[in-house]
C-alpha cells in the first residue's frame, strides 16, 4: 500500500486559504498566482517574504514569482527590495497601496475615456453602438469626477480614525476581530 503524503492528508494553512480565496476574488484583475502572492503578503506576520519564501510556500516556480512579482509591482501593489544579507528578493505590501490602486485607476479611466470620445466623435457610428459607447462613457466620466473625492475623504477619514481604525460597511458586518 503506498505511503500517504501528509501535505494531501493534513489541512490546508489558514495563510494558504487566505491566498486561495484572494486569488479567486481579484481573478479578474490579475493572474491566480498574483492574487495568491498578493494574499499571502497580506496575510503572513512577517513584515516581508523572500522569493524563495513565496515559491515554497504557494509551490510556485522561480519564474513564475519573479513575473507575477513585476506585475504587482507595476501595479503598485507590492515593493521589492533586496536584502543585503542574502542579495535575495523581498517583497512587501506597497505603503499606501490601495489608495494608489484607485489614483492609477483615475489615469486608466482617463485613457478609457480619450478612447470613448474619439468613439463618440465619429459621425459614421451608427445609433446602437453608440448607445452602448456612450452608456460606458457615462459611468467612467462619473467614477472619474467621484474618485478623487472619495479617495480624500478616505484619508481625511484615515487621518482622523488612525491606521488601526475599522470603517463600518453600510448595512453589514465588517472585519471580525
Amino acid at each position: 500500500m503506498p505511503k500517504e503524503d501528509k501535505k494531501q492528508r493534513s489541512e490546508p494553512e489558514p495563510e494558504l486559504e487566505f491566498a486561495d480565496r484572494m486569488a479567486q476574488a481579484f481573478e479578474g484583475q490579475v493572474p491566480r498566482m498574483a492574487g495568491r502572492m498578493l494574499g499571502l503578503l497580506l496575510i503572513t506576520e512577517e513584515p516581508q517574504l523572500s522569493s524563495k519564501d513565496l515559491v515554497t510556500r504557494l509551490g510556485a516556480s522561480a519564474a513564475t514569482v519573479s513575473t507575477m512579482g513585476r506585475l504587482l509591482i507595476n501595479l503598485g501593489l507590492i515593493e521589492r527590495t533586496v536584502s543585503p544579507e542574502t542579495r535575495r528578493d523581498l517583497f512587501t505590501i506597497a505603503p499606501n497601496a490601495w489608495v494608489g490602486v484607485y489614483r492609477d485607476g483615475e489615469r486608466y479611466i482617463s485613457e478609457i475615456l480619450d478612447l470613448l470620445d474619439h468613439a463618440l466623435a465619429d459621425p459614421a457610428l451608427t445609433d446602437t453602438p453608440r448607445a452602448r459607447i456612450r452608456e460606458m462613457y457615462n459611468l467612467y466620466a462619473f467614477l472619474w469626477a467621484e474618485i478623487p473625492d472619495l479617495v480624500s475623504r478616505y484619508e481625511q477619514w484615515r487621518a482622523e480614525n488612525g491606521p488601526e481604525a475599522l470603517f463600518r460597511r453600510p448595512g453589514g458586518d465588517s472585519a471580525r476581530r
